[in-house]
């Protein structure tokens, strides 16, 4: 009768096996990818990827006229602008 650590050193040896497998068979996949890639000449943009991963900063929405510092509206609220009413401060 097989005990329950003798499963549990089982199952860690088929983990590792599995692994080095998974590794193997990522590899092969990527050399086939590489090849397809070089052969017909393909673009990050073809495969569906932007080649600018960095998106354009948001446009100002709110200019604290005593400093001339502008704010997005994303990310934490700066101080000048803290509990007070944004439309005062919203740029048009």
């Amino acid at each position: 009768m097989t005990t329950y650590r003798e499963f549990q050193i089982e199952l860690e040896r088929l983990h590792q096996q599995a692994e080095r497998v998974r590794l193997s068979e990522k590899a092969a996949a990527l050399d086939r990818i590489r090849a397809l890639i070089v052969e017909y000449r393909l673009l990050p943009s073809d495969l569906g990827f932007s080649a600018d991963r960095k998106s354009a900063p948001a446009p100002a929405k709110y200019r604290d006229p005593a400093t001339g510092a502008t704010w997005s509206g994303r990310g934490r609220t700066p101080n000048w602008l803290a509990g007070k009413d944004r439309s005062a401060y919203t740029i048009t």
